[in-house]
């Protein structure tokens, strides 16, 4: 932590070593990676620092200063080629005046003003000024004047001017006639044009050859800067210095050791207890969060980081969302098609964008896309129902789907064969537009639901105890989970028959109402029961985002095979009798529809259950304080720097 200065008998430190050296190197460094328009990247090379130290001079001096010279010429070509370009959109409309371009200058008795002019301006201008001279052109539906007046009539002939919307307008100061001075001015652009090609490609065969090593060189000079300015955040006397700051408990012992051996015994280092830190952290203090997670689950710190980080004493959401959003995510799409296309997509754009950011996106999607793959082979759909799937596994029809369903007797798309239906109670794989398999997958959303907010709750009882708020945690937090649980579990009693269910869940669920009320915010707690209730409800957008897509991909299928391919064959039922382009066009729409579909099972299944995550789970226990300051160690993360 900076020191704030606030204790009189310690001034701020002062920078020590290069300070200076290695700021003003840093910064000449960066005016050159900006000439040369470099982006953070990952590093293809890695450097000693003993390189680095040894080319730095020639990297500053003799590439950095050519790099400076030629984007000042590349600038000043730039500009002189935009002042060309200026004076030819003026001179082109004085094209329709017959005057030499050397008659608009150099006059000390006559004043000139040319533009355009919305009416005729001869007579009023003669009425002011019987001596003038008027010349006139018309091109694109303007009228362009050239006025010629002696130069004490000019007031008069302004205002007349303006009478008729007179709009003036600068003329270059050249010889000759229009069109010739066009052709030279568009000669020398080229000319100009000749000369920056070669100069931007300087800059960028310049960046391909030095871009790691500039990066590495950046690196090494703020990692100095950040060394030789560290005593800014320190107390000091004349004798000695102190410094307070966090470090994860784990690593304590190390740092205390590492201090101590550096400074030969000569150096006291000091933990806080336990309860101190907590006093701190009721006191305001904001203690820092590090978030240490599994390699395989890290990449959702993305979406935990985008709404808040986790305080001091909460518990970090991330694993959470490694284990709820990718089902989700795979709950919705369920498509093996789409799924494995998604798969190839994000495959392609891993090898292409090696940040940081774009690594731990991709890998979130990846991993929602094998879940969106077995959700597809549970469903049954490989492009939507009916799809490439009923041409890999035996399949009955759609017709013999409608009739068993109309008798009360479908209940999943199935897979036949000599061993009858697969997978258990017969159920596998999952026919999504089927009646029964709406209602289960109802039952399926609201379970997850209770599950997903139940998780929640409990989390945020511990937390509320974690920071001592034990009436809000049994009062609140508390009555919330059996709420929510209870009620869903008297749903269930009513679909199954089951009364006696259905009465102790209606028991506890008015416990649960009563503690509310003995609550912090005591009756006005009942204020948020409908709440509790659409947080449960709103999980059914797993199954309702998940049909509008299946329903999509189930309509471009039919569409293509029976629809329009018949069509435009003449009516003809018999695939075999398609006519060709018949079949194009078939495939035509049929591509384009489930590529838009595509889109949307990317952008719809990520949003909903981050929606579920944030709204009906976060709020049950995460950023109730306003959420946590990330750890953020003293040093450098070395990227192009060997350790």
């Amino acid at each position: 932590m900076n020191y704030n200065g606030d204790q009189p008998e310690f001034e701020l430190g002062k920078p020590i070593g290069k300070a200076r050296e290695y700021s003003e190197n840093l910064i000449k460094l960066r005016s050159v990676t900006r000439y040369l328009d470099m982006k953070s990247k990952a590093p293809e090379r890695t450097y000693p620092e003993s390189q680095v130290l040894s080319e730095m001079d020639n990297l500053l001096n003799n590439v950095g200063g050519d790099v400076t010279a030629t984007f000042e010429r590349i600038t000043e070509i730039e500009a002189e080629i935009k002042s060309k370009q200026d004076q030819i959109k003026s001179l082109t409309p004085l094209s329709v005046i017959p005057l030499p371009l050397e008659a608009y200058h150099g006059y000390d008795s006559l004043a000139t003003f040319v533009g355009t002019a919305v009416t005729p301006v001869e007579a009023d201008v003669a009425r002011v000024s019987p001596a003038n001279e008027v010349f006139t052109g018309t091109a694109k539906n303007a009228t362009y004047v050239a006025v010629f007046v002696p130069v004490e009539k000019a007031s008069e002939v302004s205002a007349v001017l303006s009478e008729h919307g007179f709009s003036e307008m600068s003329v270059p100061k050249l010889e000759g006639n229009v069109d010739s001075a066009i052709a030279s001015l568009n000669g020398s652009i080229k000319s100009l044009e000749g000369e920056l090609a070669p100069l931007r490609k300087k800059l960028v065969d310049v960046r391909k050859q030095y871009e790691d090593l500039m990066m590495a060189t950046d690196e090494y000079l703020s990692m100095q800067v950040n060394k030789s300015e560290s005593p800014l955040r320190f107390a000091e006397t004349e004798n000695a210095f102190v410094i307070d700051g966090w470090v994860p408990s784990d690593q304590y012992s190390r740092l205390k050791s590492e201090l101590e051996s550096a400074a030969g015994g000569k150096l006291d280092v000091q933990l806080i207890a336990d309860k101190e830190a907590e006093e701190l952290v009721k006191g305001g203090e904001d203690v820092p969060t590090k978030m240490d997670n599994p390699s395989i689950v890290r990449p959702y710190e993305l979406i935990t980081r985008l709404f808040a980080i986790p305080e001091y004493k909460e518990f970090d959401p991330t694993l959470l969302i490694f284990i709820f959003f990718p089902i989700m995510y795979g709950m919705i799409l369920g498509d093996v098609g789409y799924g494995v296309i998604i798969l190839l997509i994000l495959t392609l754009l891993k090898k292409r964008f090696k940040t940081e950011g774009w690594q731990q996106l991709t890998s979130l999607f990846m991993i929602s896309g094998v879940w969106a793959v077995i959700f597809g082979i549970l469903y049954g759909e490989m492009f939507g129902p009916l799809g490439l799937w009923n041409y890999m596994v035996g399949m009955i029809s759609h017709h013999e789907m409608e009739m068993l369903q109309n008798a009360g007797l479908f209940f999943g798309e199935g897979t036949f064969g000599p061993l009858g239906r697969l997978g258990p109670l017969g159920i596998f794989p999952l026919y999504r537009l089927a009646t029964n398999a709406v209602l289960l997958l109802i039952g399926v959303s609201l379970f997850v639901g209770v599950i997903h907010c139940s998780v929640g709750s409990i989390l945020g009882i511990k937390t509320e105890l974690n920071y001592g708020e034990k009436k809000h945690a049994y009062f609140e937090r508390l009555p919330v989970m059996l709420f929510q649980v209870f009620f869903g579990l008297a749903l269930l009693g009513l679909v199954m028959g089951l009364m006696a269910m259905v009465y102790i869940s209606v028991a506890v669920i008015v416990i649960s109402i009563v503690m509310m009320v003995m609550g912090p915010e005591g009756a006005m707690g009942l204020a948020h029961v409908p709440s509790y209730v659409s947080n449960l409800i709103s999980y059914l957008r797993l199954l309702a985002i998940g049909l509008a897509s299946v329903g999509l991909a189930y309509a471009a299928n039919q569409l293509s095979f029976y629809v329009i391919m018949p069509m435009l064959s003449g009516g003809a039922t018999n695939s075999a009798d398609f006519s060709i382009p018949a079949i194009i066009i078939g495939i035509l729409v049929l591509v384009s529809v489930h590529f838009i579909n595509i889109l949307l099972g990317i952008l719809s299944p990520f949003m909903h259950p981050l929606r579920l995550h944030y709204v009906e789970m976060f709020t049950k226990f995460y950023s109730a304080h306003g959420g946590g300051v990330e750890y953020s160690p003293f040093g450098h993360v070395r990227r192009f720097l060997k350790a």
